[in-house]
């Protein structure tokens, strides 16, 4: 099972479990938004899109509403120094992401967008910290999602560019 499939099995079951609050429809949206990003079929994010349109519009709203994006882009800047591990790099810039596929997804994009340009200039900054990261970003910015949006997803070749430094 690749990572797809596994995202894709992940939605299906929070759609099925039900979402009762804004955390819930983060999980879903997270979910739906790299799905998407991976390329999914349309058709297997059809009851994803039913509830975004549906029931999990007011969650989404609400959550959108009160997204802290602010305190992501400053954990990843408050990597600068910080001599944090590899694990730690991913789980603050994985972090970061979830957020932004989350937003894409939402239809929300304008909430993460300038979160985005200051994690890629973060990047850029101090690239030598992020170099455990490159291969993530080389990954990434070889998806037609990632390179149909450069302006938001700069901070994957920003990790991508992280190599050799």
């Amino acid at each position: 099972m690749d990572e797809l499939d596994v995202l894709i099995a992940q939605l299906d079951e929070l759609l099925g479990e039900g979402a009762v609050d804004t955390s819930d429809a983060l999980e879903i949206a997270t979910c739906a938004g790299l799905a998407e990003r991976m390329g999914a079929d349309p058709v297997v994010l059809a009851a994803a899109e039913a509830w975004r349109a549906g029931p999990g519009g007011p969650l989404l709203a609400e959550l959108w509403e009160e997204a802290d994006v602010e305190t992501l882009v400053e954990d990843v800047e408050g990597l600068l120094g910080a001599n944090a591990d590899e694990d730690e790099l991913e789980e603050v810039f994985f972090d970061f992401d979830d957020l932004v596929a989350a937003a894409v997804w939402s239809k929300k994009r304008a909430v993460v967008a300038k979160g985005a340009q200051r994690v890629a200039a973060t990047v850029r900054l101090a690239p030598e910290i992020f170099e455990p990261l490159a291969p993530y970003g080389r990954q990434m910015s070889r998806l037609r999602a990632v390179g149909e949006d450069l302006g938001l997803y700069d901070y994957w070749l920003a990790l991508a560019d992280a190599a050799g430094n």
